[in-house]
């Protein structure tokens, strides 16, 4: 049985949105900015945000939480959330700040993400690699590192690591050195990341189906559900020429020489 852990996932102590976090949540203006669009565009939208009543923290990430159990229900998973704070209930306001560094004040779920995998107790792992450097995905990723390559780890001969979409495809990333440089310094002296290509041709409009149930998302990364099909199918396709398969996804697996 898959079991997808999402750390990241409760709305904290506030009662009501500000502007920016009804954008960043794809709850603000119909035409939001991508993140790592141009702070005027922003500020630009964060002005046009909704005149309606807003939906409340709680009421956002109760949505953002019944996309996740859809999607487990689609593909056959069961689903365990943390119910830490999303990164724009934690301070972080604006996109520089949202793909910035993780502050000093703001420490790396490793505790967190410790009890989940003892209570899981997986046979294997898939990891973010933090791709684009969005700071819940370098948060999860610094907790996993931490908890891979401790002495004596029960988890590191069983973690993979996967590409963050959309990022890796706004990015254009290719190799793992275009990677924030943090990573690589975070591996054990002989420890190998080697690329694994996975052909999705037959299970494209399965995958396509399965994320329709983040409809909350569509426009914030995307620009909508057709602009999300095209950038999905451009991004196994660019996937596959590098690896010389059909339209694929690709992994890195944690080995040792």
């Amino acid at each position: 049985m898959v079991e997808i852990i999402t750390i990241f996932c409760g709305p904290g102590p506030l009662d009501r949105l500000t502007p920016y976090q009804q954008l960043a949540l794809g709850f603000g203006a119909q035409e939001d900015p991508r993140p790592g669009d141009d702070t005027d565009a922003v500020e630009g939208a964060t002005a046009q945000a909704t005149a309606a009543e807003p939906p409340t923290p709680a009421e956002v990430m109760a949505v953002r939480r019944a996309e996740d159990a859809e999607y487990a229900r689609f593909v056959g998973a069961s689903i365990h959330f943390i119910g830490l704070p999303d990164a724009v209930f934690r301070g972080y306001e604006g996109d520089t700040q949202l793909m910035g560094l993780p502050r000093a004040d703001d420490p790396a779920p490793t505790g967190e993400l410790r009890a989940a995998l003892a209570e899981v107790q997986p046979s294997a792992l898939y990891l973010p690699l933090s791709i684009g450097g969005h700071v819940d995905h370098r948060q999860a990723r610094r907790a996993s590192t931490e908890l891979l390559f401790a002495l004596g780890s029960l988890y590191r001969d069983r973690a993979v690591f996967y590409e963050d979409f959309p990022y890796a495809l706004n990015s254009g990333f290719e190799r793992l050195d275009q990677l924030d440089p943090e990573f690589l310094a975070a591996l054990p002296a002989g420890v190998t990341m080697a690329p694994e290509y996975v052909d999705i041709e037959d299970a494209m409009n399965r995958k396509l189906d399965g994320l329709r149930a983040y409809e909350s998302q569509h426009g914030r990364l995307f620009g909508g559900n057709d602009p999300m099909v095209v950038a999905v199918r451009e991004q196994a396709a660019r996937v596959g020429r590098l690896g010389g398969t059909g339209p694929s996804e690709r992994y890195w697996r944690v080995g040792r020489p």
